[in-house]
């Protein structure tokens, strides 16, 4: 696990686990939790979600826009 990936796995736990994926102008992306922004990159959230700590939220068959931390990513 990457230091990235430990604080993201940090900001995650105290904001309730849960992030929404937010489109910003010019086609980038942002996450949100509680109200604050969180301090990661979407590569670092893609890294959490390929190792299992992470997952979207499934939506009627389709990735939603939130993505929150599995029981290991709880854990870790």
């Amino acid at each position: 696990m990457t230091d990235a990936m430990a604080a993201a796995l940090k900001w995650m736990r105290q904001h309730g686990s849960d992030v929404a994926v937010a489109r910003v102008k010019g086609g980038g992306r942002v996450f949100m939790s509680q109200g604050d922004y969180a301090p990661f990159l979407p590569a670092t959230a893609k890294r959490l979600i390929d190792a299992g700590l992470a997952e979207y939220v499934d939506l009627n068959g389709k990735k939603s826009v939130r993505f929150r931390l599995t029981a290991a990513g709880i854990a870790a």
